[in-house]
């Protein structure tokens, strides 16, 4: 189930518990596909996937001049800043906080194996969460 946290509810979870997923294309997806899911004010960019490894990510911008039945996979940029899961959440968002931005891709300690994205909100100290899995981390030792 999907919710507001702010920092001071975090703690030092890994970066990991706090990522969420679903909204996510894989390479042979289509501008349309990602024009469709960014229709949405709250999904600022989508995270564009082969299989589970992320190959970058695409955003409103980039998809004004593309045909509907082209690949994402093609326009896929390495626009967010990245974090692997173990990285303490408050490491992980003052990185993002040097950067300004609000989303930050999380993916595995291989580098490559997407976990899901962290969602800032536009006040800076509320996240999107997935609860269910930041209980699942907090009962991880």
């Amino acid at each position: 189930m999907l919710s507001h946290a702010s920092r001071s509810e975090l703690g030092a979870e890994p970066v990991a518990a706090l990522a969420v997923c679903g909204k996510e294309l894989q390479l042979e997806s289509t501008a349309a596909a990602a024009r469709s899911l960014l229709a949405s004010r709250a999904v600022k960019v989508l995270p564009v996937l082969s299989g589970r490894r992320y190959v970058g990510a695409v955003d409103r911008e980039m998809l004004t001049r593309t045909a509907h039945d082209e690949p994402v996979g093609e326009l896929a940029r390495d626009l967010l800043p990245v974090a692997t899961a173990r990285t303490p959440a408050h490491k992980a968002l003052a990185a993002l906080d040097a950067r300004g931005g609000t989303r930050l891709v999380v993916l595995e300690e291989d580098g490559a194996t997407y976990v899901g994205i962290v969602c800032l909100r536009g006040d800076r100290n509320r996240l999107c969460v997935d609860r269910d899995r930041l209980a699942r981390h907090a009962r991880t030792p």
